[in-house]
């Protein structure tokens, strides 16, 4: 009878050390995003927050220079955005700050470091990273933030790892193309990152996402106005989309790269050949329908 009596009265510590000992093991991520460019940054940055697999200490505001959207500082409608979704969600206490308002460079030169509240932020939590443990950095858009903060302290790139959608592949010529939005919104900061030495970089290229669809009826025959985070969700596809009876949700994607790397495939490849050449990591498929259905069960509870 002690022996079970012990045993009871054990077992509520041993579930709390367990929980601790799960905590600590979390990977530490930094969610970098242009929220205010299309409808499927919501859905992906809610869904990173909702999840228990990994411990999101930051959202940083990406610019995504799409002026006739937004005007001139399209950073700004991702900060707002951001800090709508910490709020939906009651997470208002997870840091939420302003990246640059431009690129790093234009085409043909390499300015300074675009200096930020996001790029200080990176930094300072890079540095704070354990010897064995590297910060994790999503970029669902530009990576000015990321390529910023290595330049203002070189010394973070063996304590970072870059995940990154964007470019294009063809898988025929095996070659990774530059010419896609979230490239063209800062190539000279892209480039900084295929050119950094040491950087684990891992790029999910746009098309391999194409099967990562979500369609309209689907969506407003599961969400709710009357949940703060659903309404928001629709509120973006009804502003982003308007009638668009589907849309592609590349940035979920690069979140379930995180959180379920088992669904994604990626092997090494080389850099383009303009760039230093090193190997980087790029994914060339994923379970798109295994990803939707974590979503929903994530996202509906």
């Amino acid at each position: 009878m002690f022996a079970i009596k012990t045993r009871i009265l054990l077992l509520p510590i041993i579930l709390i050390l367990f929980q601790t000992f799960c905590l600590a093991q979390k990977q530490r991520v930094i969610i970098d995003a242009d929220t205010g460019n299309e409808i499927d940054d919501v859905p992906a940055v809610s869904y990173a927050l909702m999840t228990d697999n990994i411990d999101i200490i930051g959202l940083t505001a990406e610019q995504w220079n799409r002026y006739e959207v937004c005007g001139q500082n399209t950073m700004l409608e991702s900060w707002e955005l951001n800090n709508r979704i910490l709020k939906s969600l009651k997470k208002d206490h997870i840091p939420s700050l302003k990246g640059a308002e431009i690129m790093v460079g234009k085409q043909w030169s390499m300015e300074p470091p675009r200096k930020s509240d996001a790029s200080d932020f990176i930094v300072k939590n890079a540095r704070e990273s354990k010897k064995d443990e590297k910060l994790i950095i999503i970029c669902t858009g530009a990576v000015t933030n990321v390529a910023s903060a290595i330049m203002i302290d070189s010394t973070i790139v063996d304590k970072i790892a870059v995940y990154f959608i964007g470019t294009t592949y063809n898988f025929e010529r095996k070659a990774i193309s530059k010419n896609e939005f979230n490239v063209r919104n800062d190539l000279n900061a892209f480039d900084l990152l295929l050119n950094t030495k040491n950087l684990e970089l891992h790029i999910m290229p746009a098309n391999v996402c194409t099967s990562l669809v979500f369609y309209r009826e689907e969506v407003l025959d599961r969400l709710s106005e009357s949940t703060a985070v659903e309404s928001l969700f629709l509120e973006r596809w009804n502003k982003i989309g308007k009638e668009a009876p589907q849309w592609i949700m590349w940035d979920i994607g690069i979140v379930e790269a995180i959180i379920h790397p088992q669904l994604v495939k990626e092997i090494k490849h080389r850099t383009p050949p303009e760039n230093v050449p090193r190997d980087i990591f790029l994914a060339t498929e994923i379970n798109a329908k295994k990803m939707i259905e974590n979503f929903w069960k994530v996202y509906k509870g």
